[in-house]
């Protein structure tokens, strides 16, 4: 996995959310991407009730899994 598709904890929701299927999982998570850009994801993941690991981990994996 390139560098490009490591999700951190401290990038902004913003950042990842240009990315349709991170789109789609941020939703499915209950993280608002439009509220709630500005948030790093580690603050939105805590703000949803989400672990942080289990979030960054569905992130890589949709990045993973060809579209």
């Amino acid at each position: 996995m390139s560098d490009a598709c490591r999700h951190r904890a401290e990038q902004t929701v913003a950042e990842v959310s240009r990315d349709p299927r991170i789109l789609e999982i941020l939703k499915a998570k209950g993280i608002n991407h439009c509220c709630g850009a500005h948030l790093s994801l580690r603050e939105a993941a805590a703000s949803a009730g989400v672990p942080l690991d289990e979030l960054l981990e569905a992130l890589r994996a949709s990045v993973e899994t060809p579209a």
